[in-house]
C-alpha cells in the first residue's frame, strides 16, 4: 500500500474547490429558477475565479 500524497497547501485547494462546488449548486438553482442571464453569468465567473485560485 502506498502513502497518502499530501501538501500542506491540500486543506486550502479542498476549501476553494468546495467553495466552487457551492457557487455550482447556486447556478443550476438560478437557471431551474429562471434568474435573469447576467445574475447567472456573474455566478458562473465565481466559478471560474474560485477554481482559477485553487489551481
Amino acid at each position: 500500500m502506498t502513502e497518502p500524497h499530501v501538501h500542506a497547501s491540500h486543506p486550502k485547494i479542498a476549501s476553494r474547490l468546495k467553495r466552487a462546488e457551492g457557487h455550482l449548486r447556486s447556478v443550476v438553482t438560478m437557471i431551474e429558477e429562471g434568474r435573469p442571464c447576467l445574475d447567472v453569468a456573474q455566478q458562473l465567473q465565481a466559478v471560474e475565479r474560485t477554481l482559477r485560485n485553487a489551481k
